[in-house]
C-alpha cells in the first residue's frame, strides 16, 4: 500500500483538474504562439518568419476592419445582455406557479444550440418570406433587408446574440438574487427604502460577485463569438461582420495561411486580456 504524505492529498486530488487545463487550455495558447512565428512555403514547409504575419495583418484594411468589427460587437453586446438578464432575473426572482412557468420560458434560448438558432432567426430574418418583416408590414413598416444589408447586419447578429445570450446569464443572476437573505430587504422596508433605493443600494451591492463574474465572462464569449458570423453572413456584407475570430478560420481553412491564422488567434488572446485586465481595475472592491 502507497503512502500519502501529510499535506500531498490536496496537490493529488487538484492534479486531474489542472492536467485537463493544462491539456485544454494552457498547451493550446503555447502551441499557438508557437506557430505564428512560421508561415508555409513552397511544398508546404513552415519557415520561421519572425513577426512577419503579425506585420502583414497590421498592414490588411480588412484585418483592421475585423478588430473594429470584434469591439463593435462585444462593447454592444455585453452591456444589453447584463442589463436584460438583471431586470429578467429579478422579474422571475419570485416563487409564484406563473413565474415557474416564466423561468422555463425563459430557459428554452439556452436549450437551443447556436447552430439551429443561427439557422431559425435566418428563416425569420428573410427580406423576402421571413416573419418578421410580415409583422412589421401589419404596422406598416417596410421590409428590412437585415443580415443581407451592411448597415443592418452586425445589429441583426446582435439581436439574435442578445436572445440566446440574455437567458443563459439570467441562471447565473437569478442565483444570486436567490442568496440574498429576505432579513436584508426587511431591514430596508423599515428603514423606509423604495423599490429603485432598495435595488441600487442593497441588491445590486449584494449581487456584486455574480455581476462581475456574469460581465467578464460574457465579454470573452462575445470576443470569441463565430457561429452566427460564420451560419449566417460569412463575414459579409463588406466585411460589416467579420471578426476576428471568423477572419482567422478563413485564414486557416479557406486560404490554408495557418500562420496567420494562429497569429490573428494571438492578437485575440491579447485584446481579451486587456480588456478583463481593465474590468478586474474597474470592478475592484475599494477599502
Amino acid at each position: 500500500m502507497v503512502k500519502i504524505k501529510k499535506g500531498s492529498r490536496p496537490y493529488i486530488l487538484l492534479f486531474p483538474a489542472l492536467a485537463i487545463i493544462l491539456l485544454f487550455k494552457v498547451y493550446p495558447i503555447v502551441f499557438s504562439i508557437y506557430k505564428s512565428f512560421f508561415k508555409t512555403a513552397k511544398g508546404g514547409i513552415e519557415v520561421f518568419c519572425w513577426l512577419e504575419n503579425y506585420a502583414k495583418l497590421f498592414s490588411m484594411e480588412s484585418f483592421r476592419q475585423a478588430i473594429t468589427v470584434t469591439l463593435k460587437f462585444a462593447l454592444i453586446t455585453t452591456p444589453i445582455q447584463v442589463v436584460l438578464a438583471v431586470g429578467v432575473a429579478l422579474l422571475v426572482n419570485r416563487n409564484r406557479r406563473s413565474i415557474r412557468f416564466l423561468r422555463t420560458l425563459v430557459y428554452i434560448p439556452v436549450a437551443i444550440n447556436m447552430v439551429l438558432a443561427s439557422t431559425i432567426w435566418n428563416m425569420m430574418l428573410n427580406p423576402s418570406y421571413g416573419i418578421v418583416n410580415t409583422l412589421l408590414g401589419k404596422v406598416g413598416i417596410d421590409p428590412q433587408p437585415f443580415l443581407t444589408s451592411e448597415r443592418q447586419a452586425l445589429y441583426s447578429v446582435i439581436l439574435i446574440c442578445c436572445w440566446k445570450g440574455v437567458s443563459y446569464w439570467v441562471m447565473f443572476l437569478l442565483s444570486g438574487l436567490q442568496n440574498i437573505s429576505t432579513s436584508i430587504y426587511e431591514a430596508g422596508y423599515l428603514d423606509g427604502t423604495t423599490p429603485w433605493t432598495q435595488f441600487w443600494y442593497l441588491t445590486l451591492p449584494m449581487m456584486r460577485n455574480s455581476l462581475i463574474f456574469v460581465f467578464i465572462s460574457d465579454s470573452m464569449i462575445n470576443l470569441f463569438m463565430f457561429v452566427p458570423m460564420y451560419m449566417l453572413t460569412k463575414g459579409g456584407p463588406q466585411g460589416s461582420t467579420s471578426t476576428l475570430m471568423y477572419q482567422a478560420y478563413t485564414s486557416a481553412f479557406k486560404y490554408s495561411n495557418y500562420g496567420q491564422s494562429y497569429a490573428i488567434v494571438c492578437i485575440l488572446l491579447v485584446i481579451t486580456m486587456v480588456i478583463v485586465a481593465l474590468q478586474f481595475f474597474l470592478t475592484r472592491e475599494k477599502s
